[in-house]
């Protein structure tokens, strides 16, 4: 008995020793990775909640409203419900109306406009919390778990980062943007363009960037002039060694290279965008300069923006021919000491 538990402590010895430096190396202790079947679990119900997209239909609110010609047979019959509300009446005398053009316009901005506006996934739907902070710099982001805290701009997330009150059921997001825009069509018509193009729209969640995109119109998401993105990069994002090695699937969006890839599609495309600012962590950097570059190369193709800034949380190499001005943690002469003795 003796013998037989010497020889297996020695077939098996080098096994362990190969499995726990191999974990060592890929699988930090700080590192948490959520279990495939919670993955998958998150990302079904995100997709059962997912805000539905926009559908083609009768403008209610924009003008000019094109009047359509009426029949002969139809001259006596009274106009239906859907019909009258179709209906413009201008609003000569409105004193709001009497203003110029200029003066209504500072109004709608200080309404609705000149605001960061943190766009957040709420049950079928997008909504948006308008942030706290006296400035961009000062937002405080402040992190549980894997969702923010209560004292963060954002509010708080369930599990599958989706949005949810906390304490007062009745608890009030959207910042009361809509009264002011289903006041009036000329209200409407004035306004709306100054709502995408004077706000910084703020995200957290890529998937709420591709929903916005696609429940709004063209020419609304166009008009966005400033967007910021922070992001945590979930492990082994581009590295095809350690997800062969490690995983028997791939990544569920959003965390996966097909939706961050397809992020940076749309936003290459919004014409109008002029400020991009990008917050990018990891939990301690790729493994190697091969696999971060893959993860940089889709936000190459972003042209055309005057003020394109990428923060990244973890140390590396200089990136150059970028289209984005790239800043990481700054080197102390300490750390330097540190890593040339080794």
């Amino acid at each position: 008995m003796r013998a037989s538990g010497v020889l297996l402590s020695i077939l098996c010895g080098p096994c362990v020793c190969i499995y726990v430096g191999f974990a060592a190396c890929f699988c930090p202790a700080r590192l948490h990775r959520r279990s495939e079947p919670e993955d998958k679990r998150r990302f079904e119900r995100r997709q059962r909640h997912a805000p539905r997209p926009l559908v083609v239909r009768k403008r209610g609110l924009s003008i000019p409203l094109p009047e359509p010609e009426p029949e002969p047979e139809k001259l006596d019959i009274p106009s239906s419900p859907e019909e009258l509300k179709q209906t413009t009446v201008f609003q000569e005398k409105s004193r709001l109306m009497a203003l110029p053009l200029e003066l209504r316009e500072m109004i709608y901005k200080a309404v609705l406009g000149d605001d960061v506006m943190h766009v957040i996934h709420k049950e079928n739907k997008l909504g948006h919390l308008r942030c706290k902070a006296k400035s961009e710099e000062d937002c405080p982001k402040r992190w549980y778990g894997e969702g923010p805290c209560r004292d963060s701009c954002w509010g708080v997330v369930d599990s599958s980062n989706i949005w949810m009150p906390v304490g007062d059921p009745a608890e009030r997001s959207d910042g009361d943007v809509l009264p002011l825009l289903q006041t009036c069509r000329q209200v409407y018509s004035e306004a709306i363009p100054l709502l995408y193009s004077t706000n910084t729209f703020s995200f957290i969640d890529l998937d709420c960037l591709r929903h916005l995109s696609a429940t709004i119109l063209p020419s609304r998401f166009n008009a966005i002039k400033s967007l910021t993105i922070e992001w945590y990069l979930t492990w082994p994002l581009y590295d095809d060694f350690a997800q062969r090695m490690l995983f028997s699937t791939s990544l569920y969006p959003p965390h996966d290279e097909a939706t961050w890839e397809e992020i940076w599609r749309i936003i290459a495309g919004m014409k109008g965008l002029q400020r991009l600012r990008v917050d990018l962590n990891y939990f301690d950097g790729f493994r190697d300069n091969e696999c971060e570059q893959k993860m940089l190369a889709p936000l190459r193709q972003i042209k055309g923006v005057k003020n394109f800034t990428v923060y990244l949380g973890w140390k590396g190499k200089e990136v150059i021919g970028a289209p984005f001005k790239l800043t990481r943690p700054v080197t102390t002469g300490a750390d330097d000491s540190s890593e040339d003795d080794w």
